[in-house]
């Protein structure tokens, strides 16, 4: 069957598989925390057959209004983690980076040689490894790179894109916010194509205005129909508004002191763009730009960036020219490996051990009758509390708590001393989980009345000690 494959199929499924078999194979993925309160709530949606409307995994915001942007991902999770567990999810994340991949990789090597397509699709990987996790982003990746490859190549074409790409913003709007860069790739590609010297002339500016303002209308259309509706469209910017959102490591500048990812594509870039071998038109130039400046304000754009910069760039870098390279070899080569590693997944399910914020062991130290009293928890902790059945203090969902909280958080882990006892006394906490070698944790060791009830390398646990109770806080009240 593999004669009968392009040069340019064979290169993009040479490229998918090996990064479905590596992942396969990088455990790494699950280390989030997010990746566990996502589970629970699709868990949640499963069992209720709803999308939730109010908090009910914690403690310190229950009943306050909440509905999840990315429900449907979520429910995949759910899923994925059912049906095999630990393995479960890594399938699920090995699949939707190998089809990210592939998808990218066809329409580069559609336009650049082999050694140029290489290089594209290398550089992609490392901009997307750091963020590469099992969390809905990653899963709504594929919808990302095929979005953006039609929109490109109605670019090209000179028309507008198919308004049978409109269902699949339906689905995007409920795998991920991020469905609002496609809207506004969408937008800015439709500006690009007014300034295109083809759309000049009354009839023809007339026919690009009514093709392109058709699409983007069907497009916000479909994008409203998530379980916030028009709230939908607005959640993500008020999501990145808010004020301490770069606290959270995800959001924070991307670190180009070290020879990373984005290090690497903004060398290149300089190399190609200074020796002439790259020549964009300058609204194309813009929004390049706009993508790496956005990067490098916040670490988690690095994977979009990777994933629709070089098909933004593609054809500029052409003609792909005759295949010199056994792409059909190395295409046969890499579906052995895959499956290969697919089968030894399979037959060696993934056990996980505690590892930086997942700490099962700690937790299964606090006795059942305390786990339902309030506990205060280091941030990282809380989507193994949710994933554990026990209500957090704080937890991954920042646009739920909202600036004053993550403010009070904040104080909180910067040790001032009167903020923590404000919140013990408060909060009526009766445990805590925080990480090893912290200032907050130093802080309890000293607090009377509090003892270590465990401690590891991962979490260190405090009770409060026997006959304390809960705390009287006159002129406190709780939030």
């Amino acid at each position: 069957m593999s004669r009968h494959l392009s040069a340019e199929l064979a290169f993009a499924l040479t490229f998918g598989a090996v990064v479905f078999a590596l992942v396969l194979w990088f455990p790494g993925v699950l280390r989030d925390a997010d990746t566990l309160w996502h589970i629970t709530t699709g868990e949640w949606i499963l069992a209720h057959r709803a999308v939730p409307v109010v908090d009910t995994f914690s403690y310190t915001r229950v009943g306050q209004t909440w509905a999840p942007q990315e429900w449907l991902s979520e429910v995949i999770l759910a899923l994925a983690y059912r049906a095999a567990g630990w393995n479960g999810l890594l399938m699920l994340t090995a699949a939707a980076a190998g089809s990210t991949v592939g998808i990218v990789a066809l329409y580069i090597r559609r336009r650049v040689r082999f050694d140029v397509a290489a290089m594209l699709v290398l550089l992609m990987v490392a901009c997307g490894g750091p963020s590469l996790l099992t969390r809905p982003h990653l899963i709504a990746l594929p919808v990302l790179a095929y979005w953006t490859a039609r929109l490109v190549s109605a670019r090209e074409r000179g028309v507008a894109p198919s308004l049978w790409l409109l269902p699949l913003m339906t689905v995007w709007a409920n795998l991920h916010g991020g469905f609002v860069f496609g809207l506004a790739l969408t937008a800015a590609l439709a500006v690009e194509a007014a300034f295109d010297p083809a759309c000049r002339g009354g009839d023809m500016f007339l026919s690009w205005g009514r093709s392109w303002g058709v699409f983007i209308l069907g497009a916000v259309v479909a994008a409203c129909a998530n379980p916030r509706g028009i709230d939908g469209l607005l959640f993500p910017v008020r999501l990145m508004s808010m004020t301490h959102l770069d606290q959270i490591q995800e959001w924070q500048p991307s670190d180009l002191g070290h020879l990373g990812g984005m290090t690497v594509s903004i060398l290149v870039a300089f190399y190609v763009g200074l020796t002439g071998s790259l020549r964009l038109p300058r609204f194309r130039v813009l929004l390049v730009a706009g993508l790496v400046f956005v990067t490098m304000q916040h670490m988690r754009y690095g994977q979009l960036t990777g994933v629709v910069a070089p098909l933004l760039i593609a054809q500029a870098l052409g003609p792909a020219g005759p295949s010199v390279f056994p792409e059909r070899m190395l295409c046969r080569i890499a579906g052995l490996i895959a499956a290969i590693a697919l089968c030894c997944r399979i037959g060696l399910p993934l056990h996980r051990i505690d590892e930086g914020s997942y700490a099962p062991t700690a937790l299964s130290r606090v006795p059942q009758d305390l786990r339902g009293r309030p506990v205060l928890n280091d941030y990282g902790f809380g989507g193994l509390l949710i994933f554990s059945g026990v209500k957090p203090f704080i937890d991954g969902r920042a646009d739920l708590y909202g600036d004053d909280f993550l403010g009070m958080y904040i104080s909180l882990v910067y040790a001032q001393r009167d903020v923590l006892d404000e919140v013990l006394c408060r909060y009526g906490i009766a445990w805590t989980m925080l990480p090893p070698g912290g200032i907050v944790t130093a802080l309890m060791d000293r607090t009377p009345g509090w003892r270590r009830l465990y401690s590891d390398g991962f979490a260190v646990i405090h009770v409060r000690e026997s006959g304390g109770g809960t705390p009287v806080c006159p002129g406190l009240a709780r939030d």
